[in-house]
């Protein structure tokens, strides 16, 4: 059996060796955990008020879209709701068994695929490969601007490789890895048929195998056919064809119907599942935080399936009631209005309102920007009632050359204070009706049915699923609070 080199897991496990040294992991939710103030349950899960303020701050953000239409109220009482909703879809789709749904079963089995072969090979490289500071040291004299972290990993990429050829060659004879060489020519000719010989069209941009083939277009016995085998289990033609897709397009092999193309795609699909083998072997299967982290992978698969079996629900509009929506709501359609602004990003309140003053008293706009702004050096820009969401209607009470503020806005990734010069105003522009503002008409009708009808979905699926909401315990969110910046200590 020819050695592999991994390196595509000999990439992964780099990624999990940076995670471990600096600490950085996703937050983690518990349920009963004692430390965790819960906002809502449903059936077994557990709605934190982290977890809400972290949707409500993602939530109060504007979407931008290509029509015109006032945002709605964002609170942590709906965005609660939307969550619990959510669960109750999730709870829904277990009952039916969307878990084993093939598209979703396929997509989990290969996040847990890559999530044991990452934990398993990152503390075997941790065990294995020994990363003296002198070696570490020897990197940064050749290199000064080299992090300590940087070189560290240098050192651990020319010592790891070899230790990983070495594990996986001692892994291909733990497992008796064998390859079928006998099904690699009709493998070829099954890859051939369905390249160039699809039962459905493809479509004329579309010129490789894709997902739905692989489903639909593979007989029984195709599927089944045995191309390697190895303790515990067997790697088939339909495991080879999985593995191409995982491959995009214009990097996949073009060797494939051959059966020497056949075998060097069998060698890089079956590498992973041999590595897997041996971290259930290891026992990596039952670790608490990969048995959670497929569980929560489950639960957004089976999500996204029902929804959009529940958005193909809904119908299209004619072309009758897509004109009558446009002349029902011509603002929603109109080129949007659009404010020229320059802004001061200010620190805090008081920050703003010493600012604000200096304005007041004369000062030039750049000068007190260069002084107090936390982007001194950002551009004059357009702002638009898509981008300033709920803070757009302060924006616009102000006329070219006035100074608007204290208000707030989007900052990075939360909320702040800022004084604002308004530099030019347009207004919002009406369009006639057209075939370009007809797609648009469409697309907004499409988007306002299909949420009411998971809306009225998620009614009889909160009637149906028992939950409850602790309205005590988030009286007190709000939305719209001003996130304190940690940086520019002295502006």
């Amino acid at each position: 059996m020819k050695v592999q080199h991994v390196s595509f897991w000999f990439m992964v496990v780099l990624a999990g060796a940076a995670i471990a040294a600096t600490g950085c992991r996703p937050s983690e939710v518990k349920p009963g955990d004692p430390s965790i103030e819960t906002v809502a349950t449903i059936a077994e899960y557990v709605i934190a008020k982290d977890e809400l303020i972290q949707r409500l701050a993602q939530s109060i953000r504007p979407q931008r879209d290509s029509y015109n239409r006032p945002p709605e109220p964002v609170t942590a009482e709906s965005v609660l709701r939307e969550m619990l909703v959510e669960k109750a879809m999730i709870l829904e789709g277990r009952a039916l068994g969307y878990v084993e749904d093939e598209s979703v079963a396929t997509a989990i089995d290969r996040y847990r695929q890559r999530r044991l072969i990452q934990a398993f090979l990152n503390d075997y490289v941790q065990e294995n490969v020994p990363v003296s500071q002198a070696e570490i040291d020897q990197k940064i004299e050749a290199d000064p601007n080299m992090s300590s972290e940087q070189a560290r990993l240098q050192v651990l990429q020319s010592k790891a490789r070899p230790v990983l050829q070495s594990l996986y060659a001692e892994l291909q004879t733990k497992f008796d890895l064998k390859k079928v060489e006998r099904n690699f020519a009709r493998a070829a000719q099954v890859h051939q048929r369905l390249l160039t010989q699809p039962v459905e069209p493809r479509g004329r941009t579309v010129f490789w195998i894709t997902n739905q083939q692989i489903r639909t277009e593979l007989g029984r016995d195709e599927r089944e056919m045995v191309l390697a085998t190895y303790t515990g289990g067997q790697f088939t033609l339909y495991d080879w064809f999985k593995a191409l897709n995982e491959i995009a397009p214009p990097g996949r092999p073009k060797d494939l119907s051959t059966a020497a193309g056949v075998e060097r795609l069998l060698d890089r699909g079956i590498e992973p599942v041999i590595l897997a083998a041996e971290a259930v072997a290891r026992g990596y299967d039952t670790k608490e935080e990969l048995v959670r982290d497929i569980r929560a992978r489950e639960d957004m698969a089976v999500l996204g399936k029902i929804r959009t079996e529940k958005y193909q629900e809904v119908p299209q509009p004619s072309d009758e009631q897509i004109q009558a929506y446009f002349e029902q709501n011509p603002e929603m359609f109109a080129r949007e209005a659009v404010l020229k602004i320059d802004q001061i990003w200010c620190r805090d309140l008081e920050i703003a309102a010493q600012v604000r003053k200096a304005l007041g008293d004369g000062a030039a706009f750049e000068t007190v920007k260069a002084s107090y702004s936390l982007k001194a050096d950002e551009p004059a820009r357009n702002a638009y009632a898509s981008s300033e969401g709920v803070f757009w209607e302060d924006l616009w009470k102000g006329e070219p050359g006035d100074i608007v503020g204290p208000v707030r806005g989007f900052y990075e990734n939360g909320i702040q204070w800022r004084v604002v010069q308004v530099l030019e105003k347009t207004p919002a522009e009406p369009r006639p009706y057209s075939d370009s503002v007809k797609n648009q008409v469409q697309s907004a009708m499409m988007a306002q049915r299909s949420k009411d009808h998971i809306e009225r979905y998620g009614v009889s699926l909160l009637e149906k699923y028992p939950h409850e909401i602790y309205a005590e315990r988030i009286q007190d969110i709000d939305p719209l609070a001003v996130t304190p910046i940690e940086s520019n200590p002295t502006r």
